[in-house]
């Protein structure tokens, strides 16, 4: 290849990056340019990586966040394994369902998915829902378990048996005890309350939800699945639901010097504790404005 070909696609390749980089910036500018809303969020919403402290070369940082959809009352079963809010299935009124058009069941849920809008609830009735489930549900089980005890004392069993119940019962209580605990102090308070692809339909939602203790309402993008419930071959009437698998941004990047505030050498057992300024822009994309340390816990 001649010099001058050589010098061409390097100069080629040299405009091209510039390109794509003043793209990308322009974006980012037009993005910040107006703020639609701010969350103050919190280690309950947005995650560190696992390996956060181990990887003491790499000085990047995202932050992933942490979300769930409103489950309808579950049994003491269901809740011993959903109390952590592994939750992304999400009912729909019929105009919002209808709004994706989905295709026939044969074709498969999982082949599904449509690129749509949610509405993020942040610290509102969502979450104080939950909250009164979850104190309903440690209500219940401890008028169960003292019932149960109280039973025993009138019951002729051997010892070994009534030990072993006790013990049952005591580490039932204590399991109880913390999901009541992370309920209150750990579990997510954002929640994906509607999703629709015609993004008037949820600002007429989000107008409705307007109000007091309606916590902080954002309307952002994210890929919107038909729910593999909805394709089941059953005769019960089914209310229409779908899967949301990602909002469009999941994960927040830290700028080094707000990364610095969070300790490298911190144990596994103990928890960060932080408060960080989230902002969304006018393309509903998220990013971090400050973050503050709040100190560890055991």
């Amino acid at each position: 290849m001649s010099k001058p070909g050589a010098k061409k696609l390097l100069l080629l390749a040299l405009i091209t990056v510039l390109g794509v980089n003043a793209f990308i910036l322009g974006k980012v500018w037009l993005n910040r340019s107006v703020v639609v809303a701010e969350l103050t969020l919190s280690e309950r919403e947005l995650g560190l990586p696992y390996q956060w402290g181990y990887a003491k070369e790499d000085s990047s940082l995202r932050l992933n966040i942490t979300w769930t959809t409103p489950w309808l009352t579950p049994s003491e079963d269901e809740w011993h394994y959903l109390y952590r809010q592994q939750q992304r299935i999400l009912a729909l009124q019929e105009p919002q369902f209808a709004s994706f058009h989905f295709g026939s069941c044969a074709d498969g849920y999982q082949r599904q998915q449509r690129s749509g809008w949610v509405l993020l609830e942040f610290n509102g009735k969502s979450y104080q829902h939950y909250l009164t489930q979850a104190e309903q549900y440690y209500a219940a089980l401890q008028q169960r378990l003292a019932a149960e005890a109280a039973a025993e004392l009138t019951a002729s069993m051997p010892q070994d048996r009534l030990q072993e119940t006790a013990k049952r019962r005591h580490e039932q209580q204590q399991r109880a005890e913390e999901q009541w605990r992370v309920a209150r102090e750990e579990a997510t308070r954002l929640f994906v309350i509607d999703a629709a692809a015609d993004l008037n339909l949820l600002q007429q939602t989000l107008a409705k939800h307007s109000g007091q203790n309606a916590g902080q309402l954002l309307i952002v993008p994210a890929d919107i699945q038909l729910s593999y419930n909805w394709c089941q071959d059953d005769k019960l009437k089914k209310q229409p639901e779908v899967m949301i698998n990602r909002l469009a941004v999941e994960s927040l990047y830290v700028a080094k010097p707000y990364a610095q505030h969070l300790p490298r050498d911190i144990n596994r057992q103990q928890k960060i504790r932080f408060q960080a300024q989230v902002r969304y822009g006018r393309f509903a994309e998220p990013w971090l404005s400050a973050l503050t340390l709040s100190g560890t816990e055991p």
